[in-house]
């Protein structure tokens, strides 16, 4: 922010936004601005909200800030012509960003994407005042927080949930989680502990992500007296979970969909490519069909919306479902988290994944980064990487739809550079720890031999 993120880059962004809107004929329907809590959001948003009603298209305002999924929800129940959302979700707190949301409630495609881009390259920013543009009808403000949580409440078993008088802890890390997730836990009846609750545009000096242990680590302080603790992210579409230890994404995922397929709820599943196995293993064991996909939830969201995968995930965090919006939902996660404990009259999630373990093979998960100035240049190099074994064990199966991702006979390994930041990120995943570890490592030694080379 106050480098590359400005004001005037922001409307002109929000100009290739609303002429794609107009171009596809969805301006009448109006479209949403939302914003999260970050520093400068608001203003943000006002000046998105200022091209649009400059272009003649009405604007649905939040009247706060607004976790994400929320703004999706409300997307399609107004069937809006899209909408714009300023976050940078887990990025560190100087970050900011312009998310567009197409009328469908999920990511952007990419052909969508492209398409604004193109618009970018020709934008001529029309804006208006915001007190003009209201006396002229043509903004609102809006607050879907109720209708939200009425619908994420319908989608679980609330009377399993107050049957079991769970003790959740809540952390949303001074994101715009705070007073949604922990008011749909005790409307369910849960008793609910709170920290990091309090709004703040630098989030306690954390990088506002879940699924970096050292986020959450101070949770374990707080966890006397609590069955299960919970943390999303910046704006509330990434979930991890705290028991006695953390409890990483790629551990949640099988955790959660065992719970659907014991709710009754069968069909395929999509998983990126830097995913755990174990959801290959639970959907191998009930006869199921997984969808293999780039990382970026835009590569899931399209299996949710024609009913191919009843659920969707990453290991990053971010899981969506069939019958809710087809994006990622955090805070309606942690409701699926809390029922799986409440079915299963568990009061753990330790005895949920040892359950678990006696049904698939539990995998171990790490992931390791080199900082690298251009990272796309890489990905050209990944293409002559065809290894016939790694550390000693042979290569079954190579997959380069999003990096290099090679599976030996003991686990496997994927090279990715990063589409948003100067890194390679290398992941890798075995039931054997020391394995893991040791794929890890060629991974990462990979990554600066190329880089080197070049």
């Amino acid at each position: 922010m106050s480098a590359d993120f400005t004001i005037d880059n922001v409307k002109i962004v929000a100009q290739a936004i609303t002429d794609y809107v107009i171009s596809r004929g969805l301006a009448r329907y109006g479209v949403i601005v939302g914003y999260d809590s970050r520093r400068g959001s608001r203003e943000y948003a006002k000046a998105c909200a200022e091209v649009l009603v400059g272009n003649g298209v009405p604007v649905y305002m939040t009247v706060t800030d607004v976790p994400t999924p929320l703004v999706a929800f409300a997307t399609v129940r107004l069937r809006a012509g899209g909408a714009i959302m300023i976050t940078a979700s887990h990025n560190p707190p100087d970050y900011n960003g312009i998310k567009f949301i197409p009328h469908y409630g999920g990511p952007a495609s990419a052909e969508i994407t492209q398409e604004i881009e193109r618009f970018i390259a020709r934008a001529e920013v029309r804006a208006s005042d915001i007190g003009e543009a209201e006396r002229r009808g043509l903004v609102a403000y809006v607050d879907f927080k109720e209708e939200y949580l009425d619908w994420i409440s319908s989608l679980v078993d609330g009377d399993a949930i107050r049957r079991a008088r769970l003790r959740v802890l809540v952390n949303p890390l001074h994101g715009s989680v705070a007073g949604v997730l922990d008011e749909a836990l005790r409307r369910l009846g849960c008793e609910v502990k709170r920290m990091r609750c309090e709004k703040d545009p630098v989030f306690g000096g954390l990088t506002p992500d879940p699924t970096v242990p050292e986020s959450v680590q101070d949770m374990q302080n707080f966890m006397e007296g609590v069955d299960v603790g919970l943390a999303t992210d910046g704006d509330g579409d990434r979930a991890s979970a705290y028991s006695e230890t953390y409890i990483a994404p790629n551990t949640l995922f099988p955790l959660l969909l065992t719970h659907m397929l014991n709710k009754g709820v069968k069909g395929g599943v999509v998983r990126t490519v830097a995913t755990t196995h174990m959801v290959d293993e639970v959907a191998a064991k009930n006869g199921l069909r997984v969808y293999e996909v780039p990382v970026g939830f835009k590569n899931i969201a399209p299996y949710l919306l024609m009913g191919e995968a009843i659920m969707g995930g990453e290991e990053s965090g971010g899981f969506g479902y069939k019958w809710h919006v087809p994006e990622k939902d955090g805070i309606l996660t942690c409701l699926y988290v809390v029922e799986a404990l409440a079915l299963s009259g568990k009061k753990r999630l330790e005895e949920l994944i040892r359950e678990m373990g006696k049904e698939i093979k539990l995998m171990y998960s790490v992931r390791g980064k080199v900082d690298v100035e251009r990272p796309h240049e890489v990905r050209g190099l990944l293409a002559g990487l065809e290894p016939r074994s790694i550390g000693g064990l042979r290569v079954e199966e190579v997959c380069k739809i999003d990096g290099a991702k090679f599976v030996t006979e003991r686990g496997w390994v994927l090279i990715r550079p990063s589409g948003t930041e100067p890194v390679v990120r290398v992941y890798a995943e075995s039931e054997e720890p020391e394995v893991a570890e040791a794929l890890l490592a060629w991974g990462l030694e990979r990554v600066r031999e190329l880089t080197r080379a070049r």
